[in-house]
């Protein structure tokens, strides 16, 4: 019998030749051996095709009760199978809250962020037992840490979880111009959302580019001098993946069409001028851009923090001016019927004139991208 180094250095061995499925499949093996993250692995890789499979798989490792394993059995039951928060998994993530997997802190904390006496049971518990993650996005001078760990009450959690749905669900999509779809939805992000967001990804921020008109690869131009995150698949956490999604429903959009989420910060005096997101017609007929989606049809933008009086989004040809408002979205289109450029949906970021600018960008291409299939499955 192979040991799981063994089946491990096999597995990249086969990946290092293209050989995913056999790579993949090695993997598996490992998982059953007990390494975690290699059935973790495996279980991600399953997924795009056969959600059950995958939870039937992590349910038969040895290692099914550990608290990362039972995570993420909740979190592709919730995204892969059920699309909504279930009973069951409130439970999980509740019992794991409690135990003080801080992961499961910080989902229930998005979903009841807006209910604050469960919010601030929910964070107490987070003090508690993660206190640097407590520290870094709670800080709350409400919250008194006890020396006992009170129980979470779960029916609470549920109704405040039921309660976020439904106010999602009903959210005012406010459309400013037809002519490219461009809508804006206010309170679409919680503050909680907006602060994690910032937080756990500003370790990612480098200076922003942009795609070189000659071959598509990046390339510094003072026509955007911001800085940007880039939160890739293997990044995607349950809240980025719920976000995500979020941003697909409001744009009438798939998740599979998606590149990763772009996490901005605009600091003074800096902006992006007057562009268009759709690419040109040398740009899609670049190999690598066909197969990684094509043009790109939407873009989703919501802003993490407010501005006073600066750094709007202009759309200058057809004079709308949208001012940064924390846990806004907005969404409109770059191309029409025909696959060509709006031109009406030239836009530009002013200039930061105080302060900072935080914003998440993604943009959707006509057909399924790699991050897309990757992160939400076919």
């Amino acid at each position: 019998m192979n040991s799981v180094q063994q089946l491990l250095d096999q597995a990249q061995y086969h990946q290092q030749q293209g050989a995913i499925d056999k790579s993949m499949a090695l993997l598996g093996e490992a998982g059953k051996l007990g390494n975690i993250y290699a059935a973790l692995d495996f279980a991600y890789y399953k997924v795009r095709s056969d959600a059950k499979f995958a939870l039937i798989y992590l349910q038969s490792i040895p290692n099914a009760q550990h608290p990362t394993v039972r995570y993420h059995t909740a979190l592709i039951t919730r995204f892969y199978v059920e699309e909504n928060f279930s009973r069951s998994v409130i439970s999980e993530l509740v019992a794991l809250a409690q135990s003080g997997h801080a992961e499961s802190l910080l989902v229930l904390s998005c979903w009841c962020s807006e209910e604050e006496k469960v919010y601030l049971q929910i964070v107490s518990v987070m003090a508690k037992l993660s206190p640097n993650i407590y520290r870094q996005l709670v800080n709350d001078d409400r919250v008194l840490v006890s020396t006992s760990l009170e129980p979470l009450d779960e029916s609470s959690i549920e109704r405040a979880i039921r309660a976020r749905e439904a106010k999602l669900r009903s959210l005012e999509h406010e459309m400013l111009n037809e002519d490219i779809s461009l809508v804006r939805v206010k309170n679409a992000l919680s503050a909680f959302e907006c602060r994690y967001l910032q937080q756990r990804f500003i370790p990612l921020l480098t200076r922003s580019m942009v795609a070189n008109p000659a071959d598509g690869s990046p390339l510094v131009d003072s026509i955007r001098t911001s800085d940007v995150g880039v939160i890739l698949s293997e990044m995607a956490d349950w809240i980025v993946r719920d976000i995500d999604t979020r941003m697909a429903n409001i744009s009438n959009t798939k998740t599979s069409h998606g590149e990763p989420l772009n996490l901005l910060r605009y600091q003074k005096g800096q902006e992006y001028k007057a562009h268009y997101d759709a690419f040109s017609h040398k740009q899609c007929q670049q190999t690598e851009l066909i197969e990684e989606g094509g043009q790109r049809a939407h873009t989703v933008l919501a802003y993490l923090n407010s501005m006073s009086s600066d750094g709007e989004t202009h759309f200058p040809k057809i004079d709308v001016k949208i001012k940064p408002e924390q846990g806004t979205i907005v969404s409109f289109k770059n191309i029409d019927e025909n696959n060509e450029i709006l031109k009406l949906s030239l836009h530009l970021g002013a200039p930061v004139a105080n302060g900072e600018k935080w914003t998440l960008t993604k943009w959707i291409r006509i057909n399924q991208t790699q991050y897309g299939i990757l992160t939400h499955g076919n």
